[in-house]
């Protein structure tokens, strides 16, 4: 995700991660522990309504202790999260496909009610292959599944042409169109929001944003601080971050500075909480707008940074950032604020790359004193 550059992403409600600078989002393994577990709650309340069905009373059981065993595979293994998403997407289909071969080959119109409410399923299921697989990986699952349920409609109608006027068949054909057209526009809006996420990171025909690092030019960010600030100048810090010069990998890395301006820039994207602000003020220097309790609280969050950048290596060469960070005291306005964060980061370049200092402090002043002072 790229950073929320509104300026209400600023708000002071949204410092549930107080003083910190890392993204809190909830993690893989531990959300489709949760679908599954919902899932398999749901499969065996379904199991229990159903047990006058002969085909519910023993596929929805079958169900659940796969449910079941996916479940604990998550939770107490380290096998990999796609292994176990694969499994759950075959079995939902070998249970689905095994409903519409029951109602086709033994109920006929009779059972079109259940038919009718699987339909929702096969468009969940379809769904599920992008959202957890990819492009590329769901492609194949895409044809398999499809390709299933149109071998099922064949069987039928080539074991019994007089089925191809019943209502269960046409059913059939409506989930198989259907499915089809969904995986078409799927891959529309995927392909779609690939170029607009390429656009944005990259910069490409998007005004106010910079064109190497894909951040806020000075302008938007100037524009951006001002409205954080006038929604509440509380707890707003301004840090402005430089990428150390660093000696290129071989003698061919004539642009290797500048190709390691925008692998930081990658990272701090990927890595600062989603109502932080990230701009780029040029020659090599990001600036971060956030929140945080206290002036401790906002250098100990970009230290925390600075670590993050350092362990992103590139062409085999560890990059490092140079920070100057300024707490907002009520006695700043935004645009003394950055300058007093650019100020401090010229102080920090004095004393030697790869720190982070807290000012505010001029590269003419004695900034070894303000380094210490919060220590």
């Amino acid at each position: 995700m790229l950073p929320d550059f509104r300026p209400g992403s600023l708000s002071a409600s949204a410092r549930e991660a107080r003083g910190g600078v890392f993204r809190t989002t909830l993690d893989r393994r531990v959300l489709n522990q949760r679908v599954l577990g919902g899932v398999l709650i749901a499969t065996l309340l379904a199991a229990l309504y159903h047990q006058n069905d002969p085909f519910e009373r023993v596929a929805l059981p079958v169900m659940a202790v796969l449910l079941g065993a996916l479940l604990a595979t998550l939770s107490f293994t380290r096998v990999p999260l796609l292994v176990t998403q694969t499994g759950g997407l075959l079995g939902g289909w070998v249970y689905l496909l095994a409903k519409v071969a029951y109602v086709l080959f033994v109920m006929g119109d009779a059972g079109l009610p259940m038919l009718l409410n699987l339909a929702p399923c096969g468009g969940v299921l379809l769904a599920s292959h992008l959202w957890t697989l990819g492009p590329q990986g769901s492609a194949g699952l895409n044809v398999a599944a499809l390709g299933s349920l149109a071998a099922l409609l064949a069987t039928k109608v080539a074991l019994d042409p007089a089925s191809a006027q019943a209502n269960v068949t046409g059913t059939v054909l409506q989930m198989l169109l259907a499915g089809g057209v969904l995986l078409l526009g799927q891959r529309g809006a995927a392909h779609r929001m690939t170029g607009d996420v390429r656009r944005a990171v990259l910069g490409q025909d998007t005004p106010g944003l910079d064109a190497l690092t894909g951040l806020p030019d000075r302008v938007t960010l100037e524009r951006q601080l001002e409205g954080a600030y006038r929604q509440s100048p509380e707890h707003l810090v301004v840090a402005a971050i430089a990428v150390d010069p660093q000696e290129p990998p071989d003698l061919s890395g004539q642009n290797f500075q500048v190709r390691l301006s925008a692998h930081v820039s990658r990272v701090l994207m990927s890595t600062v909480r989603d109502q932080d602000l990230l701009g780029c003020l040029g020659d090599g220097v990001a600036a971060l707008v956030m929140r945080a309790p206290d002036a401790r609280s906002a250098r100990a969050a970009c230290e925390r940074l600075r670590v993050r950048v350092a362990s992103r290596p590139l062409d085999g060469v560890n990059p490092t950032v140079t920070i100057g960070l300024v707490y907002a005291d009520g006695q700043l306005d935004p645009q003394a604020l950055l300058r007093a964060a650019e100020d401090t980061l010229g102080a920090a370049r004095q004393l030697g790359p790869n720190r982070v200092l807290l000012g505010p402090a001029r590269p003419d002043g004695n900034a070894e004193n303000l380094d210490t002072l919060f220590a």
